[in-house]
């Protein structure tokens, strides 16, 4: 009795997984960007639309409202997530969990309460419905690699989505922290936007002179900086930052929040932006699963 237990648990372990479930893809709408996918690949998304629920509210799975409830204009946008993710090498499991921590951050108890009003005038129009609430390190190389990008989204949706930016010092980056008193600096000036883009064009020019030589180059008196910097004026307004980003659940940069939600899916594409962006807008109008 005592070698059944071992014996049966081996078994199951040695057990073949079971196949993917059957799929006619002529069925799934080419949005979705199955054409894309290896057939180990096409095998994981299989998996997740058979496992997963549609958050459109509905009775069906994911495949079930793809191919039976066509008039569900949210499960093509699902899908083709989790396609996306399953084109970059995640398992079901991996994906199945990433989406249930994407759609439960619609949960209004869940969204992050940031300060956007005392940021000073964002990127894009003031009155978008949408707030895009970046936490950045002005010398971490990925912040670097996602501003262009993410400016331009924001540029090409006006009226639909707008920036707010509050910087994030990461330990370990020797000008990060006065380059964030700068940036509040720059904010109080109205200079907030320019100063931004000046220290991220140029990330190896974040000492105080080069700082200085910025602030001039804007029309601003780059002396009145450097006081400001040597007395560390802005410094509890920094702290004040770290403290809401860590509240929020930010251990990392760049780390980004729409209305509130915590960006889980790791990818900053313009095609997963544009993805986060409809679901949001949909959100706010009907919400689902409320």
């Amino acid at each position: 009795m005592t070698l059944a237990l071992p014996l049966a648990l081996t078994l199951l372990l040695a057990a073949p997984p079971a196949p993917p479930p059957a799929v006619d893809w002529s069925r799934i709408p080419d949005s979705v960007g199955v054409s894309s996918l290896t057939p180990p690949q096409k095998d994981v998304l299989a998996r997740v639309l058979a496992d997963e629920f549609c958050y459109c509210g509905c009775p069906h799975t994911l495949l079930g409202c793809l191919t039976e409830h066509k008039q569900c204009t949210h499960a093509p946008r699902m899908a083709a997530m989790a396609a996306r993710l399953a084109g970059m090498g995640l398992s079901a499991t991996e994906i199945l969990r990433t989406l249930t921590e994407y759609y439960a951050s619609f949960d209004r108890a869940k969204r992050a309460k940031l300060e956007v009003n005392a940021l000073g005038t964002p990127l894009g129009e003031p009155k978008a419905p949408v707030v895009f609430y970046e936490f950045a390190d002005f010398e971490c190389p990925f912040c670097q690699q996602l501003r262009p990008k993410l400016e331009a989204f924001v540029k090409r949706h006006p009226g639909r989505v707008k920036l707010v930016f509050r910087a994030f010092p990461i330990p370990g980056h020797p000008h990060a922290e006065p380059a964030a008193e700068a940036s509040e600096w720059a904010r109080d000036q109205g200079i907030f936007w320019p100063f931004h883009d000046g220290m991220f064009d140029n990330p190896k020019k974040l000492d105080t002179d080069s700082l200085v030589l910025l602030a001039d180059k804007l029309g601003k008196d780059g002396e009145s900086l450097r006081q400001a910097l040597t007395d560390r004026k802005y410094r509890d307004r920094v702290q004040g930052g770290l403290l809401e980003g860590r509240r929020a659940g930010v251990n990392g940069t760049p780390t980004l929040f729409i209305n509130g939600r915590k960006h889980v899916i790791p990818d900053y594409s313009d095609t997963v932006l544009e993805f986060v962006l409809e679901d949001e807008e949909e959100w706010l109008k009907r919400g689902w699963k409320d």
